[in-house]
């Protein structure tokens, strides 16, 4: 007979997984509204909904924002991988953000991935890295300086961008995530309003770091990576800029990863928005 403590547990997994897919349920049909999606920007050819697969054939789609340029005129790239807690949101909910950056002369790619609790974070790191790689093959298409090649992301975004860009030089990252890195290489981040620390003792790691680990959770290998300070992360990341504010109710989080990549000798700066 199974201890009763165990029995609370699981019990407690499970009806926090079926509060996040009742609340995703809810959602969905709401994130179908968002009133961006009907925008026409003159200076902007928009490609929505391109269909993909990631590596496992689950289907995916992204978005592809470019400004109206001369042919010959070579544009920066900027890949956006929305926020959402991890639970919630698809590549949809950036596509305002994606638009400015596309009349600022990038060429914008908006990606997403699975959400929590169908797919634990490494699944979904796999999933942006299967994103990207389609985005790779489709840069011969464009005009793009490859010199100048970027990840913006927010939240949730923030935190996926983070492991992918450390992924790609660290073979002990990847064998502890069970997937290979993107073939990206991004000169520098922009991380807004990071949802970086995923098991600290506040309401996101207390209620939700088993779901978002699901059977990884189990896995020692893997839980040491989960604070995204550990060496390994921190000294494969490439130059990054924070922004932040007052009222951003992650903006702890920013903050302190910030000061854990300058402890480190990193390339970091940090935006705060305070009351003015």
């Amino acid at each position: 007979m199974a201890p009763k403590n165990h029995i609370s547990d699981i019990l407690r997994k499970e009806t926090v997984r079926i509060l996040l897919e009742r609340f995703q349920s809810d959602m969905l049909g709401k994130m179908d509204d968002f009133p961006d999606e009907d925008v026409v920007c003159e200076d902007i050819e928009e490609q929505l909904d391109n269909a993909y697969v990631n590596r496992k054939g689950v289907p995916l789609a992204m978005d592809i924002f470019k400004p109206k340029v001369d042919e010959y005129t070579e544009l920066p790239v900027i890949v956006v991988i929305h926020g959402g807690g991890l639970v919630m949101g698809d590549r949809k909910i950036s596509r305002k953000f994606s638009r400015m950056l596309a009349q600022k002369g990038y060429l914008v790619f908006s990606i997403e991935y699975r959400l929590v609790p169908r797919a634990n974070v490494c699944e979904q790191l796999d999933d942006v890295c299967a994103g990207m790689d389609l985005i790779g093959r489709k840069l011969v298409d464009y005009n793009v300086d490859f010199t100048r090649m970027f990840l913006v992301s927010e939240s949730a975004g923030a935190y996926l961008a983070t492991y992918v860009a450390a992924m790609k030089h660290s073979e002990k990252l990847q064998n502890a995530i069970g997937y290979q890195p993107t073939r990206m290489t991004f000169k520098a981040m922009g991380l807004l309003s990071g949802m970086f620390y995923t098991n600290r003792p506040d309401p996101i790691g207390l209620l939700l770091a088993e779901q978002f680990y699901g059977e990884k959770g189990n896995d020692g290998t893997f839980l040491q990576y989960t604070n995204p300070e550990h060496p390994e992360i921190v000294s494969n990341l490439p130059p990054a800029f924070f922004i932040t504010s007052r009222g951003d109710f992650l903006n702890r989080y920013s903050i302190d990863y910030h000061k854990a990549l300058k402890k480190a000798g990193k390339e970091a700066y940090l935006l705060y928005y305070g009351s003015q």
